[in-house]
Parts: structure tokens; C-alpha cells; sequence
């Protein structure tokens, strides 16, 4: 029997489906509230308290772990790490935020356009998305009478994700993958950190005005169990038998506090057994390219622009009329943008390192000469 570790050496698995299915079920869940408001519940809310979106998204979080932390694994050195991560997420927001900011913008804003383009609000769109922290969803003048309002409201979770690739590569670069006692202690201190928490959550009062550790660990979860996943992956056997007592404990904790807890270890082993499950037909899907990226940062637009040009417009037929459009500019963005920029990756790298190593050769010489 294969262990997760033996089926992580190969190229063939089925991960770059399952993240377009995420993002694409992103699209879908989305397609609820920016068609028919704040009020709209969104498929799986009234059954499991959670969103299709919420599941896509502790989807890509546990997938996250998995490989951000074997990508960690595999680069020569920190810079390599970073720069791949950089190169992987910023080229296609670059572009996206720029597209939003000037063509989407000054084609649907309410605004004059001398009176749109003199406004500090789209610039500090630009910096603050950037910036992935303090994010600005709105634009002036844009979308104000749709039913969601706004312009890319998905761009929320890369500032955790982002968090979360520096909590990988803190971990690397002190050895913590390397060493299991020290990768123990690090579950040791988050286990505990999740539970004071959980406790801190239950009292509405302590929580208020920490909107922030709150959405940390609420989303940190299915990206440590990933972390997890790959740090023991040697050990662990790709076994479909290992799902049902999980998923029996989640069906046990249902409507219970630690429902949410259950039901993401569950369905985390269940990405990762059908991730691994390879078939020939999905290794073909493989060569296409990952599209589930440009999905996930195109669709919130796109669909903003169907809510506004066509009134009324269903949550059905937005994502119908939706889905094509986003794939066209998915593939682009894949082929044209992240693809290239991820193949610079080790040049970038050591740009970056002969500029840190230039600096501290000056610095040095600077030092002698003051001696």
C-alpha cells in the first residue's frame, strides 16, 4: 500500500481538478448573494453551517498546507521559497486589481471619469490589495446598486494565505519539517492556542473587536492539517478505510460546538485520498494547466458586471453565463501571466540574493572603512 509520501513524488495526481472544482464552487456560491443580495442563502448554509464557498475554501487551504510546505521541502534556500510564493500570487493579482481599477472601473462607475480617476479611493485600492492586509473591496461609484456591492470580494483569503506561506517558511528555516520532535512541539503550541480559542470564541465579549484571530484560526485549521498531512506523509497510508470512522465523528458532532473541527479533518482526508486517486482521464486534465486561480480572482468581477447589466438576473443563470467568460480570462491568465512568471522563479531568486549579498558587501565595507 502507498503511503502519501510515495504518491507526493510523482507528478500524477488529481489536485489541479479539485481546485478548479473549489473555485469554481466559489463561483457558484457567490452567485447567491450577488444576485439576490445579503439575504440569499447560499447552498449547504441550511444543512452544514457552512457555504459551498467556505468548503471550497477549507478545500484550498488543506491543499495549501500539503504543497506549500513541500514546495518549502524542495527550495534551496528561503529566497527560493518566498520568491516562488511571490511569483505564484502576484503577477495574476497584479493584473486583475490593474483591470479592476482602470477598464472595469471607468466603464461602470457612476462617476465622471476625471471626477472617478481624482479619487484616492482607487489607488488606495491598488496599495492596500497589494499590500494583502487592510483589503479595499469597493470602488467609487462602482456596483453601488447591485445587490452584493463591491468589485472582488474573494480577494479576502490570500492575505491568510499569505500569512500562512510565512508561517511555512518560518517552520523550514528553523528545521521544523526536518526534526519530528520540534514539528510536535509546533502542533503542541497551536493545539493549544486553538482550543484558548475555541474557549475565548464560546464568550461573545472576549471575541469582540478580534475579527482577525478569529478568521486565523477558523482558516488555519485545514492548512496545519495539511502541513500535518505532509510532514508525516511517509507514515501515512493512502487508505480510503481511514474517511469513515472520520467521517462518522463528524456526523456524531453534528450541530455541536466542534462540529467545524470534525467535519474539516473528515473532509481533508478526503481531498487528499481522491487527490491521490489517480485515473488516467484526470492525468490528462493535468497537462491543461492550473486554472483554478485566475477562476477564483476573475469570477467576483465578472459577476458583478452580470448583476449590474442584467437586472434581476438569478443565481443559476450567473453562473451559467458567468463560468465561460471567467475560464476564457482563467486560461489567459494561466498561459499568458502565472505560468511565465512561474518559470522566472529561480531567476528571480537569485536576483534577489546577489541584491541581499550586494548590500551586505557594502555594508561590510562601509564598516571596515569607519574602523
Amino acid at each position: 500500500m502507498n503511503t502519501l509520501g510515495d504518491l507526493a513524488s510523482r507528478r500524477n495526481n488529481n489536485f489541479n481538478l479539485i481546485r478548479m472544482l473549489a473555485a469554481t464552487a466559489v463561483l457558484v456560491s457567490h452567485s447567491y448573494p450577488l444576485s439576490q443580495g445579503s439575504a440569499a442563502v447560499e447552498p449547504l448554509s441550511d444543512w452544514l453551517d457552512l457555504s459551498l464557498g467556505e468548503l471550497a475554501v477549507i478545500t484550498f487551504f488543506c491543499v495549501s498546507g500539503f504543497f506549500i510546505s513541500l514546495s518549502q521541502d524542495r527550495a534551496p534556500s528561503s529566497i527560493d521559497f518566498f520568491s516562488a510564493r511571490f511569483l505564484r500570487i502576484y503577477p495574476g493579482l497584479t493584473l486583475v486589481l490593474l483591470l479592476s481599477v482602470f477598464l472595469i472601473g471607468p466603464i461602470f462607475t457612476t462617476l465622471g471619469t476625471v471626477e472617478y480617476f481624482r479619487s484616492s479611493a482607487i489607488y488606495s485600492y491598488l496599495s492596500k490589495n497589494l499590500m494583502l492586509f487592510n483589503m479595499q473591496f469597493h470602488l467609487p461609484g462602482l456596483f453601488e446598486d447591485n445587490p452584493w456591492p463591491g468589485i472582488n470580494g474573494s480577494l479576502w483569503t490570500l492575505s491568510y494565505e499569505v500569512t500562512l506561506y510565512v508561517l511555512v517558511g518560518g517552520l523550514g528555516a528553523f528545521a521544523f519539517y526536518g526534526k519530528g520532535r520540534r514539528f510536535a512541539v509546533f502542533l503542541l503550541v497551536y493545539a493549544i492556542d486553538y482550543v484558548a480559542f475555541k474557549v475565548m470564541s464560546a464568550n461573545t465579549t472576549l471575541m469582540t473587536g478580534m475579527p482577525l484571530v478569529e478568521f486565523f484560526f477558523t482558516w488555519s485549521l485545514p492548512f496545519v492539517l495539511g502541513m500535518t498531512l505532509y510532514r508525516y506523509r511517509q507514515h501515512i497510508q493512502h487508505r480510503f478505510v481511514w474517511f469513515l470512522p472520520l467521517a462518522a465523528l463528524a456526523a456524531w458532532s453534528y450541530q455541536k460546538p466542534y462540529f467545524f473541527e470534525c467535519f474539516v479533518a473528515a473532509w481533508t482526508w478526503l481531498i487528499f485520498y481522491l487527490g491521490f486517486a489517480t485515473n488516467s482521464l484526470v492525468n490528462r486534465y493535468n497537462r491543461l494547466g492550473d486554472y483554478s486561480y485566475g477562476v477564483y480572482i476573475y469570477a467576483f468581477p465578472v459577476q458583478e458586471i452580470l448583476a449590474h447589466q442584467v437586472k434581476g438576473i438569478g443565481p443559476i443563470s450567473m453562473t451559467l453565463v458567468a463560468f465561460p467568460i471567467v475560464l476564457i480570462a482563467a486560461v489567459f491568465s494561466w498561459h499568458c501571466i502565472e505560468k511565465p512568471a512561474m518559470s522566472k522563479r529561480h531567476v528571480f531568486a537569485a536576483q534577489i540574493a546577489n541584491s541581499f549579498n550586494g548590500v551586505k558587501a557594502y555594508w561590510a565595507a562601509m564598516g571596515k572603512g569607519a574602523a
